[in-house]
C-alpha cells in the first residue's frame, strides 16, 4: 500500500523526460543560432556564454520533476504553521527584533561609508553634511529620480531621458517632500521604511517553507548581499524588494486580487516587475488544479474570476507606465528608443551579455583596473553566483520561485551593455530565500549545527563583498 501511495506521489518520468528534452534542445538551438549569427565572438567569450546558458538549462532540468509534481497538484513541502495566537505573538516579537537589527545595521553601514569617505575619498565635512555627497552618486539613477519627483517627465533635453525610469518611487519622493522639502531626505526616509517593512515580509514569506532560524537567515542574506548598499542609496531597489515580497506572500496565501494590486505597484516601480507574471501563472494554475482535484465544484468559478481579475489588475502597472509614454511623447514605447540611443540597451540573450562582459574584463585588465575590478568582475561574479545558487536549489525550491528566479535572471541580465547586474539581482527577493534554503539543516542537532556553519560562511562571504562594494561606491568606481 505504501509503495502504491509513493508511486502516486512520484512525478511522471515520461513528462520529466519530455520537459528535460525540450529544455536542452531549446538551449542548444538558441546557443547554436547565437554562435552562427554573432559577430566578433572570441573563444573565451563563447566558453563563458556556454557556461552561463548551460547553468540555466541544467537548473531547469533539475527542477523538472518538481515542476511536474507542482503543476499536477501533488503535495508540496511547506513549514508547519503555528497556532494563531502563539504564532502571532512570536511573529510580533521576531518582527520587532528584525526591524531593530536592520536599523542598527543601516546606521553602521552609513557610518562605515563615512569612514571610507574620510580615509580614501578626502571628505572633510561632518557625517550629516557628507551623506548627500556620499550616497547621491551622480552616474547612477538617483539624479533622474529626483528630476522626475521635482519636475515630472518632460520633452526638454536633457531631462527628457528620465522617461526610462518608472514613476512610483519619484511619486513617493514628491509626496514626502511636502514634509521634508528635500528629495534626498525623502528618498532616504522612504528607503529606510521600505527596508524595515521588507525585512518583516521576507521573514514571513520564508516562514511559509522554512524554520524560524532559516527565515531569519533569509532576512540577513537579503541585506548582506554586496549590492544591498543600494537599499540605502536614493534609488528604487528597496521599494521594489518590498512590493515583490508582498506580492509573493499574498500569492502564497491565495489572496490573488491583493497580490495583483501589489504586483501592479511593483511593475510601476521597475520594468522588471512584469516578470512577476511567472509566479502569478504558476500559483494560479496550481490553485486551479488543486480545486479541480478536490472534486468540489462550488467556488471554482469564483476562483477563475479572481485569477482573471488579479491578472488584469497586475497588468495595470505596466499599462500605466506605457500610458505616461503616450501622454508625454505620443508614443507608447518611447522609453525603448531612449534605452537604445542613450544607454545602448535592448533585449539580448543574457549569455551574450556575459560574453561581452568577459571580453571587456580582459580588455580592461592592466589598462584600467578600476573598471575591471569595479564594474565587469562584480557583474560576472553576481551573474554566475546567482546561476550556481539556482542550480543547487532547483531540486527542492518551490517551483514558482525557481521559474521566477530563472526568468528574472535571464531578462535582467539580457540587456545589452548591462552595467547593473549586481543591483538588479540583489532586488530579486527569491535569491536570499534560496540562499537560506541551501543553508537549512535538519532539526536533529547535527543538521542544525551544520546549518549554522553554512549560514556563517555565506554571511561572511556576502558581508565581505558588501564592504568591498561599499568602498568602491564611495571611491566613485563604476558601481551602478
Amino acid at each position: 500500500m505504501e509503495s502504491m501511495d509513493k508511486n502516486k506521489r512520484m512525478p511522471s518520468r515520461a513528462a520529466v523526460r519530455v520537459i528535460s528534452g525540450v529544455i536542452l534542445t531549446a538551449a542548444l538551438a538558441w546557443f547554436g543560432y547565437w554562435c552562427f549569427t554573432k559577430e566578433g565572438v572570441t573563444p573565451k567569450s563563447i566558453a563563458v556564454a556556454a557556461a552561463a546558458l548551460g547553468l540555466l538549462a541544467v537548473s531547469l532540468v533539475i527542477a523538472a520533476p518538481a515542476l511536474v509534481s507542482f503543476f499536477s497538484g501533488a503535495p508540496v513541502k511547506e513549514a508547519q504553521p503555528l497556532g494563531p495566537r502563539s504564532g502571532r505573538k512570536r511573529f510580533i516579537r521576531s518582527s520587532v527584533r528584525i526591524i531593530l537589527a536592520l536599523l542598527i545595521s543601516r546606521v553602521l553601514l552609513i557610518i562605515l561609508a563615512y569612514v571610507f569617505a574620510r580615509l580614501f575619498a578626502n571628505y572633510t565635512g561632518s557625517l550629516i553634511s557628507s551623506m548627500r555627497d556620499i550616497w547621491v552618486k551622480l552616474d547612477t539613477d538617483a539624479p533622474h529620480y529626483f528630476s522626475i519627483a521635482e519636475n515630472w517627465y518632460t520633452t526638454e533635453a536633457p531631462q527628457m531621458y528620465t522617461l526610462v525610469f518608472l514613476p512610483l518611487f519619484p511619486l513617493l519622493i514628491r509626496a514626502f517632500n511636502y514634509v521634508f522639502h528635500d528629495s534626498f531626505v525623502s528618498a532616504m526616509v522612504i528607503n529606510t521604511l521600505c527596508s524595515c517593512a521588507a525585512s518583516v515580509v521576507i521573514f514571513r514569506l520564508a516562514m511559509k517553507d522554512m524554520g524560524r532560524r532559516s527565515s531569519k537567515a533569509a532576512v540577513i542574506f537579503a541585506f548582506a548581499l554586496p549590492a544591498a548598499i543600494f537599499y540605502i542609496a536614493p534609488m528604487s531597489e528597496a521599494l521594489f524588494l518590498l512590493l515583490s515580497a508582498l506580492t509573493l506572500l499574498l500569492l502564497r496565501k491565495g489572496r490573488f486580487i491583493a497580490a495583483g494590486i501589489f504586483g501592479a505597484l511593483a511593475c510601476f516601480t521597475r520594468s522588471l516587475g512584469i516578470i512577476m507574471a511567472v509566479p502569478f501563472l504558476c500559483e494560479g494554475i496550481r490553485a486551479l488544479v488543486l480545486k479541480v482535484k478536490s472534486g468540489e465544484k462550488k467556488g471554482t468559478a469564483w476562483l477563475v474570476i479572481r485569477l482573471v481579475l488579479s491578472g488584469l489588475i497586475f497588468c495595470t502597472g505596466t499599462a500605466g507606465y506605457l500610458l505616461i509614454n503616450k501622454l508625454v511623447w505620443g508614443e507608447w514605447f518611447k522609453f525603448m528608443q531612449f534605452q537604445r540611443e542613450v544607454w545602448y540597451q535592448q533585449l539580448n540573450p543574457f549569455f551574450d551579455t556575459v560574453a561581452l562582459q568577459t571580453d571587456e574584463l580582459f580588455r580592461a585588465f592592466g589598462s584600467d583596473n578600476t573598471l575591471a575590478l569595479g564594474l565587469w568582475l562584480p557583474n560576472l561574479l553576481y551573474i554566475f553566483g546567482a546561476l550556481l545558487v539556482l542550480v543547487f536549489c532547483a531540486r527542492t525550491l518551490r517551483t514558482s520561485y525557481t521559474l521566477y528566479f530563472a526568468a528574472y535572471t535571464a531578462v535582467a541580465c539580457g540587456a545589452s551593455w548591462l552595467l547593473s547586474a549586481p543591483r538588479y539581482l540583489t532586488a530579486l527577493v527569491v535569491l536570499p530565500l534560496a540562499l537560506a534554503h541551501l543553508c537549512e539543516g535538519r532539526d536533529d542537532g547535527i543538521g542544525v549545527a551544520r546549518s549554522r556553519i553554512k549560514t556563517a560562511i555565506v554571511f561572511a562571504a556576502l558581508f565581505s563583498g558588501q564592504v568591498f562594494y561599499l568602498l568602491m561606491y564611495v571611491m566613485q568606481y563604476g558601481i551602478y
